[in-house]
């Protein structure tokens, strides 16, 4: 009998709807995690004795450089020559395309604002400091390590009801088979696609490719059976089963195609053989946990009194340490930047790595110092 067996993932990504408003699970959860933030930053700032009235106006500066700097990140990063050629495409986020180490920049960029402002006094631009909860730059970029610790669970939960960031293929019957994956890449390929369902599955737990049947229903619009057959077959076959040959589950009287026309328009038949995959989004989102909780007993110990520093050093030591041994179980987004031994995400987090060592080393020779 086995321990472990795969799990089909095909959720919804609309969370609710209401008439023609939707909110995207995506959406909910990401604003669940700047909500519940909040909260624990302020139980945090109330232990401390801090100013609390600003609060609000730190969560804005937070979030504003969380959006923009992972967009930002994402652009540069990973797919700059897309974006290049078509910049208002920049504004999309609504479409994907945001970087972790980018939102980290975004975070330290927002609170240097946040803390500090720039003047223009007679012919010199100065640099002021604004009187922020009582604390240094560093000890607001502590405080909020946690905050972003916890809310990229939420965030890691977003990606896995979107089936994006997917893991490697397993190479056994433990983990995911992301269908939402091959069916977007369908309706994308495909837009005469009305709906896409799984109306069969291999019940089978003893292989590591469970076998699924597809129902692919174009729009009325299509006009005939002969249309709406090249149409699917040419654009079908090459995403589910490449070069092997398509089984036909509902055959036409002339018994060649697996394309029949109903009283809702055509619909094709298909079988494609699911690839079970590491959940990598889960696998971070408890990274991230360990992470939030280590924080907070780190911060618990000490409260106001925390080294400058340690706290952000191990978050980035945590979060970017783990997601340089992580991307090996993971697909690769885009290409740019993963000709190399290591990928674009490994490059990018050995630099905050470094960052939180020299951060805990600053912190512990303080601590021994006083």
């Amino acid at each position: 009998m086995n321990l472990f067996s795969y799990i089909i993932w095909n959720p919804d990504p609309i969370f609710l709807r209401f008439g023609t408003f939707t909110i995207f699970w995506y959406s909910f959860l990401f604003a669940l995690g700047f909500i519940i933030s909040r909260f624990v930053i302020i139980s945090i700032y109330k232990v401390e004795k801090r100013f609390k009235n600003n609060l609000d106006f730190l969560l804005l500066y937070m979030i504003v450089g969380t959006v923009i700097g992972a967009r930002i990140g994402h652009v540069l990063f990973y797919e700059p020559f897309k974006y290049l050629n078509n910049p208002i495409d920049i504004l999309k986020i609504w479409e994907g395309g945001l970087s972790s180490h980018g939102c980290a920049v975004g975070i330290l960029i927002a609170l240097y604002f946040y803390v500090y402002k720039i003047e223009l006094k007679g012919n010199k631009w100065q640099i002021t400091k604004h009187h922020r909860q009582g604390h240094s730059w560093l000890q607001i970029v502590d405080r909020m390590a946690i905050v972003v610790a916890l809310g990229s669970i939420f965030i890691r939960f977003g990606n896995f009801m979107n089936s994006e960031i997917i893991g490697t293929p397993t190479g056994s019957n433990y983990g995911v088979v992301f269908v939402g994956t091959k069916i977007q890449k369908i309706k994308n390929r495909i837009p005469a696609v009305k709906t896409i369902s799984i109306i069969d599955q291999d019940a089978n737990l003893n292989t590591n490719h469970p076998k699924l049947t597809l129902e692919i229903q174009l729009y009325e619009r299509i006009s005939s059976l002969e249309k709406a057959t090249n149409i699917l077959i040419k654009n079908v076959k090459p995403l589910l089963i490449k070069k092997q040959k398509i089984p036909t589950l509902i055959r036409t009287e002339d018994g060649r195609m697996n394309v029949i026309k109903t009283s809702q328009g055509y619909k094709g038949y298909f079988k494609m053989n699911g690839i079970v995959r590491h959940p990598s989004q889960l696998y971070e989102a408890v990274v991230c946990l360990l992470t939030f909780l280590i924080l907070m007993f780190v911060w618990s110990k000490k409260k106001d009194q925390t080294s400058h520093g340690l706290i952000w050093g191990l978050f980035l030591l945590f979060i970017f340490g783990s997601r340089i041994l992580q991307e090996v179980i993971k697909e690769n987004n885009v290409a740019f930047g993963n000709d190399f031994v290591l990928n674009q995400g490994q490059l990018l987090s050995i630099p905050f790595v470094l960052l939180g060592l020299l951060l805990i080393r600053r912190a512990y020779l303080k601590s021994t110092s006083d």
